[in-house]
Order: C-alpha cells, then sequence, then structure tokens
C-alpha cells in the first residue's frame, strides 16, 4: 500500500528560530541540561553538546518510541579521545591510555571506534589530552561490534567523572 506524502508550504515551518522570543524554552534546555551533568560537569565544556542545547533539533527513528530508550539527540563527535580501562572496585585506571576515536555523543553517553577490542565492561573516557589534570567520563559499555571497515566501534552510558593527575 502506498502512502501519500504531504507537501508542506514554507510558511508552515519557520525559517529561523528567534531565541528572544523562545527564552523560556532555550533556558528550559539549559537548566535540563545543568541537572543532567551533575554527575558528570565536564560535558559542560564539550562544544558539541553545547551547541546542542542552544539549538532547535528534532529526529525521527525507525524503531517504535516504547524500544528506544534515548531521552536526548546524539551528535557527531569525530575527535580523538583518550580510553583507559576502568576498575570500580579500586575506582582506578587500570590501563594505559589509548586512543579511539569519537563517533557521537549525547547527554547521556558516546560511541567511538578504536582497534582492539575492550575486555572491560566499565572504562574511562577523556577529552583532555594535553593537560597535566585529565577528566574522565566513566562509561558503562553497552554495545560492541565489529564493524566491516575493520574496526571495533563500542557505546555506552556516562556514570560519573573521576580527575586524574595525568604522569
Amino acid at each position: 500500500m502506498r502512502q501519500a506524502v504531504r507537501a508542506y508550504p514554507s510558511d508552515v515551518f519557520p525559517k529561523t528560530i528567534n531565541e528572544d522570543e523562545n527564552s523560556e524554552f532555550y533556558q528550559q534546555k539549559r537548566d535540563a541540561f545543568l541537572r543532567e551533568t551533575t554527575n558528570t560537569p565536564c560535558l559542560r565544556r564539550i562544544p558539541e553538546l553545547n551547541k546542542l542545547i542552544d539549538s532547535v533539533v528534532a529526529s525521527w527513528y525507525l524503531e517504535p518510541s516504547s524500544i528506544s530508550s534515548r531521552e536526548w539527540h546524539r551528535i557527531p563527535c569525530r575527535r580523538p579521545l583518550g580510553l583507559a580501562v576502568f576498575n570500580p572496585q579500586t575506582r582506578q585506571l587500570e590501563s594505559d591510555l589509548q586512543i579511539v576515536t569519537g563517533r557521537n555523543i549525547s547527554v547521556r553517553g558516546i560511541s567511538f571506534t578504536h582497534q582492539a577490542h575492550i575486555y572491560s565492561r566499565e572504562v574511562a573516557v577523556t577529552f583532555d589530552l594535553d593537560q597535566p589534570v585529565q577528566e574522565f567520563l566513566i562509561v558503562r559499555l553497552a554495545w560492541s561490534r565489529f564493524s566491516e571497515k575493520r574496526t571495533f566501534q563500542s557505546g555506552g552510558q556516562f556514570l560519573s567523572q573521576i580527575e586524574v593527575v595525568a604522569e
């Protein structure tokens, strides 16, 4: 059965959103962002997330909304990240830092590509590769797959944040 596609005239959707007219909307988004990043305040420094917070975004998914558990949009974040295995019992990093490449990020989680399999469920990710004090986001990995490009892709949810002095 074919479904008709309806074209809307250009005046149905605004071409630009005037922040002055929608200041309450943007303030509510910023307040929600600040609440969501209480345990992970270093996310407030990520330009991609700030861009997301200060803009209007919409998305659609092929799966029913009852299957999707995402409350925040994901946006591309293709940059080098540092990754180390994290021990939740000792709350310490347990491996040297390896460089991985970010894929996308949201207020709640991140995905990245890497060359070697990760044998831990919890990892620590940092954006502060050249800083003497590095803030790490603790991530519980929810999925991992081997891509056709012969690299691994993994992703998970942010749990908390720790600081480590670089050696």
